[in-house]
């Protein structure tokens, strides 16, 4: 009669090692360029602008700031009229981060959300047309809430929550940009 510990003996030296690896994911679906002309179509230049996050105030509003936020902007402008601004961030999906950009023009308002890298396995759907086009029209933090005014994907409920809750800062940003250029 062969023992258990028998079996397990021959399995273990007789059987190929076992690896657990883990599968890499990204997908690159739009280059900065291609974002700021999608979500901006009207403006011919892009000028990257400073942008000093008031991390303080962010916080004060009742928006999570992640350590290390850093989202880039770029004023859009056809010759001497300005035309909004393109916002470039990244967010952590469920366990990877996702590039995206958000357009806003000059009056502040979403003109669209463009992911440009997606790097988890599961929860794409977030390029879904449909998904990214409950952005348009919406100004300032208070109309960009997750489950309110944006809805879930199922299978994708991080990846939405944490895209939303980026848009929602960095709509919060656009505010402050329409602001000191009013104060002009």
């Amino acid at each position: 009669m062969i023992t258990r510990r028998q079996t397990l003996q021959k399995l273990a030296l007789g059987a190929p090692p076992l690896v657990w690896t883990a599968q890499a994911f990204a997908a690159s679906f739009l280059s900065l360029e291609q974002a700021q002309r999608a979500l901006l179509p009207q403006a011919s230049e892009f000028v990257e602008q400073a942008l000093e996050p008031d991390v303080a105030a962010l916080k004060a509003a009742g928006l999570g700031v992640p350590a290390g936020y850093a989202p880039k902007a770029w004023l859009a402008r056809t010759g001497e009229a300005f035309q909004g601004w393109v916002l470039l961030d990244r967010v952590v999906g469920k366990y990877e981060l996702i590039d995206y950009a958000a357009g806003f023009n000059a009056q502040g308002q979403v003109s669209g959300v463009e992911v440009l890298v997606y790097r988890e396995s599961h929860g794409a759907e977030i390029r879904t047309p449909a998904w990214r086009r409950q952005f348009e029209g919406r100004k300032g933090p208070s109309q960009i809430r997750f489950g309110d005014d944006i809805r879930n994907i199922s299978g994708a409920t991080l990846s939405c929550q944490h895209v939303t809750e980026g848009v929602q800062r960095l709509s919060a940003l656009v505010q402050g940009l329409v602001k000191a250029r009013e104060g002009r």
